[in-house]
């Protein structure tokens, strides 16, 4: 669920690290009409690749070889209405099969790049950033910082026309026994962090230090923030008086488990609100037993959807949802979150709409919800331990969360 440990080899790990689940089962959505874009033929109403990892030797002028081994965690950020030929963007991070100082990469993380795309779905562009090979975020140089190993974009929030704050988290050189008491691994003491870009995503300023920290009595790590800003239900009301949400993951060495954190001053500090999902506790059969790890949380119907992923006893990855009514989300805790279709899953690695690109694994769901009513599901995903990890999209034409 955003890491998955558990695997054998780096390759699986990899692959495994970051599953959202879809399972919504809001009175009586029972038809998720979900297809792939139907942009061309070729796309036979499945799911296709719309970013892939960059290819060294294919490259015109290498300007972009961060991402050369995988690609995930799409994190899209619509176009700005009052721009014309505005373009759609996806922040998403990857690395070349290492993380910094050469160590050993158990996850897709590294650095964070850009794409863009003028509808969304095809033709999708990278964008060279001004760090190293190419990418627009990296881990820290400096000895000692908190994420100097690896870093990885989480969300990323439109603040006006071309200011944008990225919520990332990163990992430093503090070695953890989550492989066995004698095989100790860097990288997994994990942080949330804030930079700001002030160009439109081309370039970005980390805050000084992390703004939330590992939390002992939840796990080792915390990890793959989403953010959540107040909907605006009237004129009167105070905007500044509701808290911005924060959802993230962390990991025990048993089971993964959703927190939550808020903030009175637009994002500038956190505090955490507790528990908010975690996977079946009862039937060892079901999907999220061992957990539920990264997710995404949008306005839907009345309330918020959460696109979230499970992973089961035998560390299979899939995507569920949840449901909460807007009069649920209160401040000062945590509302009441229901799983959807039956706490079945929505969307599985391998099977239609998803095509066998998808066979090995499914995860990081990102959801973007039109005015039309209809919701984009992007996502990471990869066919074999011999794949490399891609980007996907899928479309809910109706809105409905449930398979057909």
């Amino acid at each position: 669920p955003g890491v998955s440990l558990m695997t054998t080899n780096t390759m699986k790990v990899t692959c495994v690290i970051l599953t959202v689940l879809l399972t919504l089962n809001f009175e009586k959505c029972t038809c998720f009409s979900i297809k792939a874009p139907q942009a061309t033929a070729a796309t036979n109403k499945r799911s296709v690749r719309i970013i892939t990892p960059s290819n060294e030797k294919d490259s015109t002028d290498n300007t972009i070889t961060f991402d050369s081994a995988c690609v995930a965690n799409p994190v899209i950020v619509p176009p700005r209405s009052d721009k014309e030929n505005d373009k759609w963007q996806c922040y998403y991070y990857g690395n070349s099969g290492s993380w910094n100082k050469n160590h050993k990469s158990f996850l897709p993380t590294g650095s964070s790049g850009l794409a863009e795309s003028d509808d969304g779905l095809n033709s999708w562009t990278k964008i060279a950033g001004a760090e190293k090979d190419g990418a627009i975020l990296a881990p820290s140089d400096e000895p000692n910082t908190w994420d100097n190993v690896h870093t990885g974009v989480g969300d990323v929030i439109r603040i006006n026309n071309d200011e944008l704050h990225m919520y990332y988290f990163g990992g430093n050189e503090e070695e953890l026994p989550l492989l066995g008491p004698t095989s100790k691994i860097a990288g997994f003491r994990i942080r949330i962090g804030r930079a700001k870009s002030y160009d439109n995503g081309k370039s970005w300023i980390k805050d000084e230090s992390y703004l939330l920290d590992y939390d002992e009595s939840e796990g080792v790590f915390a990890s793959w923030p989403r953010i959540v800003i107040p909907q605006q239900k009237d004129e009167k009301e105070e905007k500044e008086k509701e808290p911005w949400k924060m959802y993230y993951h962390s990991f025990n060495g048993q089971k993964w488990r959703v927190y939550g954190a808020e903030s009175y001053n637009q994002g500038d500090s956190w505090t955490r609100t507790g528990l908010v999902l975690e996977g079946d506790t009862t039937n060892e059969d079901a999907f999220d037993y061992k957990g539920i790890g990264t997710r995404d949380v949008v306005p839907w119907r009345g309330g918020y959807l959460m696109i979230y992923e499970g992973v089961d006893k035998n560390s299979v990855h899939r995507l569920g949802a949840a449901f909460c009514k807007d009069s649920d989300e209160v401040s000062g805790g945590n509302a009441k979150w229901t799983k959807l279709n039956n706490g079945q899953p929505i969307l599985e690695p391998g099977k239609d709409p998803l095509g066998t690109w998808t066979s090995l694994v499914v995860g990081t769901p990102y959801v973007v919800s039109l005015p039309d009513g209809s919701l984009r599901i992007y996502y990471c995903a990869t066919e074999n331990e011999d794949d490399k990890m891609c980007i996907g999209v899928v479309v809910s034409e109706s809105g409905d969360i449930s398979p057909e």
